[in-house]
């Protein structure tokens, strides 16, 4: 199971990415695509500038395509892997 906000395509190659196989030893990491080594900006994960602050503007869908519409719920991706598209923010107790 992965998440629909930790998931994005590689902005050179399009493999589909997931934040969870990135490493996360320090804020600073550059993070790399498994597949065509080049080093991966917002733009892999759905972010743009808009009016000068970043935004997620763009999601994958379960045909492993860009989509501006974000999933309204869970899906399954290449059959078995399924993301979970949790509510944007979660209820404080």
């Amino acid at each position: 199971m992965i998440l629909l906000e930790g998931l994005g395509k590689c902005e050179h190659c399009g493999r589909v990415l997931s934040i969870e196989g990135m490493p996360g030893e320090s804020i600073d990491a550059v993070w790399s695509c498994p597949t065509c080594k080049k080093e991966l900006t917002h733009k892999s994960f759905g972010y743009e500038r808009v009016m000068g602050q970043l935004e997620r503007v763009k999601w994958v869908n379960k045909n492993k395509r860009w989509t501006r519409k974000r999933p309204t719920s869970d899906f399954f991706l290449d059959g078995s892997l399924v993301v979970l598209n949790l509510p944007r923010s979660l209820p404080h107790y």
